[in-house]
């Protein structure tokens, strides 16, 4: 019972997260788990029945076997050609790296290793991912939420993420606006308050994800020690093609010889025995297996980068997105056709949106699919030209009646506040009518 909670416990962090792509998924998710369940067979094979079987002399007691299958377990061994007799081979090309056998011994370890390196880029991206203010994993979980099929509870939704994203982008322009520089010291940590910060994250991290790929690689050669080759998995197909077995290759032998000596009334007795390595029979298919994975994930990882470097940093991309969802919105009068129309969308993408909010809006479309995320894009425009655009405006106004003797810093984000000090505008009234028409309609 314990285990099977313990298990549950960990099924959490095997799970898929909602701020990703089909490409992330393959590096932190299924590539992990793969790892992981190979670790386990191998040591399943290893530590719980017997990995290698040698033959032994008539004259060796059971105990003796035990002892020698033991030691040239722990010990290297080393592989010989098929039809090459072992007394033939010097000391000095047996103890060769060329020659030694050792990395079945750490098979599972190193798998298990593997497994921790491909996590490691989603838990950065987790990490960073909330520090501009916009909580990307719970937006798209909400957006995403079964619920949504109700008509109530998606209105509800799209309302609570309109006003979460308005907050969201109205505190990074007014950051913008007002040039203020948090860290002054180290100024690189300013850019978590930039709105671009998501973005530039999430492309890091894709770009760990195939580094990640490429070290992988490399390290498997330098694991299997596959020198022979420069790329382990396409020597491996061009033997096959071409022929060549294990026999002749050495790639993930059968059958090794292990040295041994065993002490007897003062006399140290040398012994050189053939074992059979039954545990490469694993080894050869997995590793065959996961190189060719790896190449597949780095292929997947360059296609998915330029995918999203080319949309979210090219505006034109951004626009057409936006301008597709708004015109299958229910948008009255919506004319993509119309240059006053792109002239809106351009103005609503970059002064508005921005890359983040872009961003944000591409996700949900990905994972809460078309409907949600078009009446999340129509509510966002509305909200932007029927009060957000007053709001902006009418800050600039009361910054010119300021009078130069009654200056006073005052955070001003709904339109709705004036003083004294600072009188209101005659384009006030406007934008107080748009609001309260605005907030009676959602009534």
């Amino acid at each position: 019972m314990v285990m099977i909670e313990t298990f549950l416990g960990m099924a959490k962090y095997l799970s898929p997260r909602n701020d990703d792509d089909w490409s992330d998924r393959m590096h932190y998710l299924y590539t992990p788990n793969i790892l992981l369940a190979f670790s386990v067979l191998i040591s399943w094979k290893q530590f719980g029945g017997r990995p290698m079987e040698c033959m032994f002399p008539n004259k060796f007691p059971g105990s003796w076997e035990q002892y020698a299958e033991n030691y040239c377990w722990s010990a290297n061994t080393y592989f010989v050609e098929k039809d090459v007799d072992v007394e033939l081979v010097s000391e000095e090309i047996r103890q060769s790296k060329d020659r030694q056998l050792s990395y079945y011994q750490w098979v599972p370890f190193f798998l298990l290793l593997q497994a921790a390196f491909f996590r490691a880029p989603s838990l950065l991206w987790k990490y960073f991912s909330n520090h501009s203010g916009i909580r990307i994993h719970e937006v798209v979980e909400r957006a995403a939420d079964p619920g949504n099929v109700e008509e109530e509870t998606r209105t509800k939704n799209i309302d609570l993420l309109s006003r979460h994203l308005q907050k969201a982008l109205r505190f990074q322009r007014r950051i913008q606006r007002k040039r203020v520089v948090v860290h002054k010291t180290c100024t690189c940590l300013n850019m978590q308050y930039s709105s671009g910060f998501i973005t530039t994250i999430y492309l890091f991290t894709k770009l760990l994800y195939a580094l990640n790929v490429v070290a992988q690689l490399l390290l498997l050669n330098h694991f299997l020690r596959t020198n022979k080759y420069d790329w382990y998995g396409i020597g491996i197909i061009r033997d096959i093609i071409g022929g060549v077995k294990w026999e002749t290759s050495g790639f993930f032998p059968r059958i090794s010889i292990c040295d041994f000596e065993i002490r007897q009334m003062a006399n140290i007795q040398k012994y050189s025995v053939q074992c059979v390595l039954v545990i490469n029979m694993f080894n050869e298919k997995i590793f065959v297996l996961l190189w060719f994975w790896y190449a597949m994930l780095f292929a997947s990882s360059i296609f998915s980068i330029a995918s999203w470097f080319f949309v979210m940093v090219f505006p034109c991309f951004s626009r057409w997105f936006v301008a597709q969802h708004l015109e299958l919105s229910a948008l009255n009068g919506f004319n993509p056709q119309n240059k006053r129309t792109n002239q809106d969308v351009a103005r609503f993408v970059h002064f508005y949106l921005h890359r983040d909010g872009i961003f944000v809006l591409r996700m949900l479309s990905s994972h809460a699919g078309v409907i949600f995320t078009t009446d999340l894009v129509c509510a966002l425009y509305r909200a932007f030209y029927g009060i957000e655009e007053c709001a902006e405006s009418q800050d600039e106004s009361q910054l010119e009646y300021r009078k130069n003797g009654k200056k006073r810093e005052v955070d001003f984000e709904g339109g709705e506040f004036t003083t004294s000090l600072m009188p209101g505008t005659p384009h006030d009234d406007e934008c107080k009518s748009i609001a309260s028409s605005t907030s009676s309609k959602k009534d």
